[in-house]
Protein backbone atom coordinates (compact mmCIF):
# COMPACT_ATOMS: atom_id res chain seq x y z
CA UNK A 1 0.00 0.00 0.00
CA UNK A 2 1.43 3.43 -1.00
CA UNK A 3 0.00 6.69 0.33
CA UNK A 4 1.02 10.29 -0.14
CA UNK A 5 0.76 13.10 2.31
CA UNK A 6 2.64 15.97 3.86
CA UNK A 7 6.43 15.66 4.17
CA UNK A 8 7.77 13.97 7.24
CA UNK A 9 9.21 16.24 9.89
CA UNK A 10 12.93 16.79 10.33
CA UNK A 11 15.72 16.80 7.78
CA UNK A 12 15.76 13.11 6.84
CA UNK A 13 14.91 12.24 3.25
CA UNK A 14 13.94 8.68 4.12
CA UNK A 15 13.26 6.54 7.18
CA UNK A 16 11.69 3.24 8.16
CA UNK A 17 10.27 1.79 11.36
CA UNK A 18 7.84 -0.85 12.63
CA UNK A 19 4.71 -0.26 14.62
CA UNK A 20 4.51 -3.88 15.71
CA UNK A 21 2.11 -5.05 13.00
CA UNK A 22 3.69 -3.49 9.91
CA UNK A 23 6.99 -2.25 8.54
CA UNK A 24 6.64 1.39 7.50
CA UNK A 25 8.97 3.15 5.05
CA UNK A 26 8.84 6.88 4.25
CA UNK A 27 10.67 8.54 1.34
CA UNK A 28 10.66 12.35 0.95
CA UNK A 29 10.56 13.78 -2.56
CA UNK A 30 13.59 15.81 -3.60
CA UNK A 31 11.54 18.01 -5.91
CA UNK A 32 8.07 18.40 -4.32
CA UNK A 33 6.56 19.04 -0.91
CA UNK A 34 5.24 15.53 -0.29
CA UNK A 35 6.47 12.13 0.79
CA UNK A 36 5.61 8.56 -0.14
CA UNK A 37 4.59 6.05 2.52
CA UNK A 38 4.74 2.26 2.13
CA UNK A 39 3.67 -0.40 4.61
CA UNK A 40 4.13 -4.14 4.62
CA UNK A 41 2.56 -6.46 7.20
CA UNK A 42 5.21 -8.02 9.43
CA UNK A 43 3.62 -11.42 8.98
CA UNK A 44 4.45 -11.28 5.25
CA UNK A 45 8.08 -10.40 6.01
CA UNK A 46 8.37 -13.16 8.55
CA UNK A 47 6.83 -15.65 6.14
CA UNK A 48 9.32 -14.62 3.46
CA UNK A 49 12.23 -14.96 5.84
CA UNK A 50 10.96 -18.34 6.95
CA UNK A 51 10.67 -19.55 3.34
CA UNK A 52 14.23 -18.39 2.58
CA UNK A 53 15.51 -19.97 5.77
CA UNK A 54 14.01 -23.30 4.70
CA UNK A 55 16.31 -23.15 1.66
CA UNK A 56 19.39 -21.35 3.00
CA UNK A 57 19.83 -23.08 6.35
CA UNK A 58 20.05 -26.62 4.89
CA UNK A 59 22.40 -25.31 2.20
CA UNK A 60 24.57 -23.69 4.87
CA UNK A 61 24.63 -26.86 6.94
CA UNK A 62 25.53 -28.89 3.83
CA UNK A 63 28.31 -26.46 2.85
CA UNK A 64 29.72 -26.51 6.37
CA UNK A 65 29.62 -30.30 6.35
CA UNK A 66 31.45 -30.49 3.00
CA UNK A 67 34.08 -28.02 4.20
CA UNK A 68 34.58 -29.90 7.46
CA UNK A 69 34.90 -33.18 5.59
CA UNK A 70 37.45 -31.66 3.18
CA UNK A 71 39.50 -30.31 6.09
CA UNK A 72 39.33 -33.72 7.77
CA UNK A 73 40.50 -35.52 4.61
CA UNK A 74 43.34 -33.07 4.00
CA UNK A 75 44.46 -33.24 7.62
CA UNK A 76 44.35 -37.04 7.60
CA UNK A 77 46.32 -37.14 4.33
CA UNK A 78 48.91 -34.77 5.76
CA UNK A 79 49.26 -36.82 8.93
CA UNK A 80 49.47 -40.00 6.87
CA UNK A 81 52.16 -38.46 4.65
CA UNK A 82 54.16 -37.33 7.69
CA UNK A 83 54.00 -40.77 9.31
CA UNK A 84 54.91 -42.40 5.99
CA UNK A 85 57.86 -39.99 5.66
CA UNK A 86 59.11 -41.14 9.05
CA UNK A 87 59.03 -44.75 7.90
CA UNK A 88 60.69 -43.85 4.57
CA UNK A 89 63.56 -42.14 6.36
CA UNK A 90 64.06 -45.15 8.59
CA UNK A 91 63.90 -47.58 5.65
CA UNK A 92 65.98 -45.29 3.39
CA UNK A 93 63.47 -45.33 0.56
CA UNK A 94 65.02 -42.25 -1.08
CA UNK A 95 67.31 -42.36 -4.11
CA UNK A 96 69.22 -39.92 -6.27
CA UNK A 97 69.15 -38.86 -9.90
CA UNK A 98 71.40 -36.27 -11.54
CA UNK A 99 70.37 -33.73 -14.18
CA UNK A 100 73.25 -32.41 -16.31
CA UNK A 101 74.04 -28.70 -16.48
CA UNK A 102 75.48 -27.64 -19.83
CA UNK A 103 77.50 -24.78 -21.28
CA UNK A 104 75.05 -22.99 -23.58
CA UNK A 105 77.77 -22.03 -26.04
CA UNK A 106 79.54 -25.36 -26.42
CA UNK A 107 76.92 -27.83 -25.22
CA UNK A 108 79.53 -29.41 -22.94
CA UNK A 109 78.36 -30.96 -19.67
CA UNK A 110 79.93 -28.93 -16.85
CA UNK A 111 77.91 -30.14 -13.88
CA UNK A 112 74.81 -31.87 -12.58
CA UNK A 113 72.14 -31.13 -10.00
CA UNK A 114 71.57 -33.92 -7.48
CA UNK A 115 67.81 -34.51 -7.18
CA UNK A 116 66.21 -36.67 -4.51
CA UNK A 117 63.42 -39.10 -5.45
CA UNK A 118 61.03 -41.14 -3.34
CA UNK A 119 59.81 -44.50 -4.62
CA UNK A 120 57.58 -46.49 -2.26
CA UNK A 121 58.11 -50.26 -1.91
CA UNK A 122 54.76 -50.92 -3.66
CA UNK A 123 55.96 -48.95 -6.71
CA UNK A 124 54.30 -45.62 -5.97
CA UNK A 125 56.37 -42.51 -6.71
CA UNK A 126 55.77 -39.46 -4.51
CA UNK A 127 56.49 -36.17 -6.34
CA UNK A 128 59.30 -34.06 -4.81
CA UNK A 129 57.17 -30.93 -4.56
CA UNK A 130 54.82 -32.84 -2.25
CA UNK A 131 57.21 -34.68 0.04
CA UNK A 132 59.80 -31.88 0.29
CA UNK A 133 57.14 -29.40 1.44
CA UNK A 134 55.73 -31.96 3.90
CA UNK A 135 59.23 -32.67 5.24
CA UNK A 136 59.89 -28.95 5.74
CA UNK A 137 56.58 -28.47 7.56
CA UNK A 138 57.13 -31.54 9.76
CA UNK A 139 60.76 -30.71 10.58
CA UNK A 140 62.23 -33.71 8.69
CA UNK A 141 63.98 -31.83 5.90
CA UNK A 142 67.41 -31.93 7.55
CA UNK A 143 67.11 -35.71 7.83
CA UNK A 144 66.45 -35.90 4.08
CA UNK A 145 69.39 -33.57 3.35
CA UNK A 146 71.66 -35.77 5.48
CA UNK A 147 70.65 -38.85 3.49
CA UNK A 148 71.11 -36.94 0.23
CA UNK A 149 74.69 -36.05 1.18
CA UNK A 150 75.37 -39.67 2.14
CA UNK A 151 74.03 -40.94 -1.20
CA UNK A 152 75.91 -38.34 -3.24
CA UNK A 153 79.09 -39.15 -1.31
CA UNK A 154 78.63 -42.83 -1.98
CA UNK A 155 77.86 -42.29 -5.68
CA UNK A 156 80.68 -39.83 -6.30
CA UNK A 157 83.48 -41.24 -4.12
CA UNK A 158 86.70 -39.69 -5.45
CA UNK A 159 84.72 -38.63 -8.56
CA UNK A 160 86.39 -35.23 -8.80
CA UNK A 161 89.86 -36.77 -8.96
CA UNK A 162 88.83 -37.77 -12.49
CA UNK A 163 86.63 -34.78 -13.36
CA UNK A 164 88.30 -31.62 -12.11
CA UNK A 165 86.14 -29.28 -14.22
CA UNK A 166 82.79 -30.79 -13.23
CA UNK A 167 80.52 -29.79 -10.35
CA UNK A 168 77.65 -31.39 -8.45
CA UNK A 169 74.93 -29.16 -6.99
CA UNK A 170 73.04 -30.04 -3.81
CA UNK A 171 69.89 -28.32 -2.56
CA UNK A 172 69.81 -26.92 0.96
CA UNK A 173 66.68 -25.86 2.84
CA UNK A 174 66.36 -22.86 5.13
CA UNK A 175 66.67 -25.23 8.11
CA UNK A 176 69.96 -26.56 6.66
CA UNK A 177 71.32 -23.04 6.27
CA UNK A 178 70.49 -22.24 9.87
CA UNK A 179 72.04 -25.44 11.28
CA UNK A 180 75.70 -25.66 12.38
CA UNK A 181 75.79 -29.36 11.39
CA UNK A 182 75.53 -28.43 7.70
CA UNK A 183 79.14 -27.20 7.58
CA UNK A 184 80.58 -30.44 8.98
CA UNK A 185 78.36 -32.52 6.66
CA UNK A 186 79.59 -30.59 3.62
CA UNK A 187 83.20 -30.99 4.78
CA UNK A 188 82.72 -34.78 4.95
CA UNK A 189 81.14 -34.78 1.49
CA UNK A 190 84.00 -32.75 0.03
CA UNK A 191 86.57 -35.14 1.50
CA UNK A 192 84.69 -38.23 0.32
CA UNK A 193 84.28 -36.99 -3.27
CA UNK A 194 87.77 -35.49 -3.52
CA UNK A 195 86.26 -32.10 -4.28
CA UNK A 196 88.45 -29.13 -5.07
CA UNK A 197 87.44 -25.49 -5.44
CA UNK A 198 84.17 -25.23 -7.35
CA UNK A 199 83.49 -28.96 -7.58
CA UNK A 200 80.61 -28.73 -5.12
CA UNK A 201 77.80 -26.18 -5.31
CA UNK A 202 74.92 -25.66 -2.92
CA UNK A 203 71.58 -24.25 -4.04
CA UNK A 204 69.21 -22.42 -1.71
CA UNK A 205 65.88 -20.80 -2.51
CA UNK A 206 65.18 -17.17 -1.66
CA UNK A 207 63.11 -18.05 1.41
CA UNK A 208 66.19 -19.82 2.78
CA UNK A 209 67.85 -16.43 3.22
CA UNK A 210 65.21 -14.89 5.49
CA UNK A 211 67.27 -15.34 8.68
CA UNK A 212 69.90 -13.05 7.23
CA UNK A 213 72.46 -12.90 10.04
CA UNK A 214 72.63 -16.65 10.62
CA UNK A 215 72.59 -17.51 6.92
CA UNK A 216 75.26 -14.93 6.04
CA UNK A 217 77.70 -16.60 8.44
CA UNK A 218 76.86 -20.06 7.10
CA UNK A 219 77.39 -18.97 3.51
CA UNK A 220 80.74 -17.42 4.36
CA UNK A 221 81.88 -20.69 5.92
CA UNK A 222 80.62 -22.70 2.94
CA UNK A 223 82.44 -20.50 0.44
CA UNK A 224 85.62 -20.57 2.52
CA UNK A 225 85.65 -24.36 1.94
CA UNK A 226 85.75 -23.83 -1.85
CA UNK A 227 82.05 -24.69 -2.25
CA UNK A 228 80.08 -22.34 -4.46
CA UNK A 229 76.64 -20.95 -3.59
CA UNK A 230 73.69 -20.43 -5.96
CA UNK A 231 70.35 -18.79 -5.30
CA UNK A 232 67.68 -21.11 -6.68
CA UNK A 233 64.25 -20.30 -8.18
CA UNK A 234 65.17 -16.63 -8.32
CA UNK A 235 62.24 -14.25 -8.81
CA UNK A 236 59.63 -16.51 -7.20
CA UNK A 237 60.14 -15.22 -3.65
CA UNK A 238 61.23 -12.07 -1.87
CA UNK A 239 64.60 -11.12 -3.33
CA UNK A 240 65.57 -7.72 -4.61
CA UNK A 241 68.87 -6.32 -5.86
CA UNK A 242 69.71 -4.79 -2.47
CA UNK A 243 68.74 -8.04 -0.74
CA UNK A 244 71.08 -10.10 -2.92
CA UNK A 245 73.96 -7.71 -2.32
CA UNK A 246 73.90 -8.69 1.36
CA UNK A 247 75.08 -12.24 0.62
CA UNK A 248 78.17 -13.78 -0.95
CA UNK A 249 76.86 -15.71 -3.96
CA UNK A 250 78.38 -17.27 -7.06
CA UNK A 251 75.40 -18.20 -9.25
CA UNK A 252 71.80 -17.32 -9.90
CA UNK A 253 69.31 -19.87 -11.24
CA UNK A 254 66.49 -18.62 -13.46
CA UNK A 255 63.33 -20.51 -12.53
CA UNK A 256 61.62 -22.78 -15.07
CA UNK A 257 58.35 -20.87 -14.68
CA UNK A 258 60.03 -17.82 -16.25
CA UNK A 259 61.91 -19.78 -18.92
CA UNK A 260 58.56 -21.26 -20.01
CA UNK A 261 57.30 -17.75 -20.91
CA UNK A 262 60.10 -16.98 -23.38
CA UNK A 263 58.69 -16.21 -26.81
CA UNK A 264 55.15 -15.95 -25.44
CA UNK A 265 52.96 -12.90 -25.02
CA UNK A 266 52.43 -13.17 -21.27
CA UNK A 267 52.66 -10.84 -18.29
CA UNK A 268 55.81 -12.56 -17.01
CA UNK A 269 57.62 -12.85 -20.35
CA UNK A 270 59.70 -9.75 -19.54
CA UNK A 271 60.91 -11.09 -16.18
CA UNK A 272 63.86 -13.03 -17.63
CA UNK A 273 65.57 -9.95 -19.17
CA UNK A 274 65.35 -8.19 -15.80
CA UNK A 275 66.78 -11.20 -13.96
CA UNK A 276 69.63 -11.39 -16.48
CA UNK A 277 70.46 -7.73 -15.89
CA UNK A 278 70.43 -8.23 -12.12
CA UNK A 279 72.77 -11.21 -12.41
CA UNK A 280 75.13 -9.27 -14.66
CA UNK A 281 75.19 -6.31 -12.30
CA UNK A 282 76.18 -8.65 -9.44
CA UNK A 283 78.65 -10.56 -11.65
CA UNK A 284 76.87 -13.87 -11.00
CA UNK A 285 76.99 -16.92 -13.25
CA UNK A 286 73.51 -17.59 -14.65
CA UNK A 287 71.93 -21.05 -14.86
CA UNK A 288 68.57 -21.36 -16.65
CA UNK A 289 66.31 -24.19 -15.46
CA UNK A 290 63.75 -26.16 -17.45
CA UNK A 291 65.01 -25.37 -20.95
CA UNK A 292 62.96 -27.52 -23.33
CA UNK A 293 63.23 -25.91 -26.77
CA UNK A 294 66.06 -24.68 -28.96
CA UNK A 295 64.31 -21.30 -29.24
CA UNK A 296 64.55 -20.89 -25.46
CA UNK A 297 68.18 -21.93 -25.50
CA UNK A 298 69.01 -19.47 -28.28
CA UNK A 299 67.21 -16.62 -26.51
CA UNK A 300 69.24 -17.25 -23.35
CA UNK A 301 72.47 -17.77 -25.30
CA UNK A 302 72.03 -14.46 -27.14
CA UNK A 303 71.62 -12.60 -23.85
CA UNK A 304 74.71 -13.96 -22.18
CA UNK A 305 73.28 -16.73 -19.97
CA UNK A 306 76.16 -19.14 -19.49
CA UNK A 307 74.63 -22.41 -18.28
CA UNK A 308 71.35 -24.30 -18.57
CA UNK A 309 69.62 -27.52 -17.67
CA UNK A 310 66.44 -29.09 -19.00
CA UNK A 311 64.99 -31.83 -21.17
CA UNK A 312 66.42 -30.22 -24.31
CA UNK A 313 69.84 -31.38 -23.14
CA UNK A 314 69.21 -34.36 -20.84
CA UNK A 315 66.71 -35.73 -18.38
CA UNK A 316 67.66 -36.66 -14.81
CA UNK A 317 69.62 -39.94 -14.80
CA UNK A 318 71.37 -42.36 -12.51
CA UNK A 319 74.94 -41.64 -11.48
CA UNK A 320 76.07 -44.68 -13.47
CA UNK A 321 74.55 -43.18 -16.62
CA UNK A 322 76.16 -39.83 -15.89
CA UNK A 323 79.53 -41.48 -15.38
CA UNK A 324 79.18 -43.39 -18.62
CA UNK A 325 78.37 -40.23 -20.58
CA UNK A 326 81.40 -38.48 -19.09
CA UNK A 327 83.58 -41.38 -20.23
CA UNK A 328 84.49 -42.66 -16.75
Amino acid sequence: MILTGSTPPGEKTKTQFTDGDSLVAIQRSDAFEFAAFATLPMVNIQRGLYDKALVLVPLGVLAAGVLAFAVFILTRQQLTLISTLKVALKRREFSMVYQPIVDLQSGRWLGAEALVRWHRPAGETVPPDIFIKAAEDAGFIQDITAQVMEMVGRDATQFFKRHRDFHIAINLSSADLESPTTISALARLAAQTGAGNGNLLVEATERGFLEAEVVRDTLQQIRSMGIQVAIDDFGTGYSSLSYLEDFELDSLKIDKSFVDTLGKDSATSQVVPHIIEIAKSLKLIMIAEGVETEDQAQYLRDRGVQLAQGWLFARPMSFAALNKRLGA
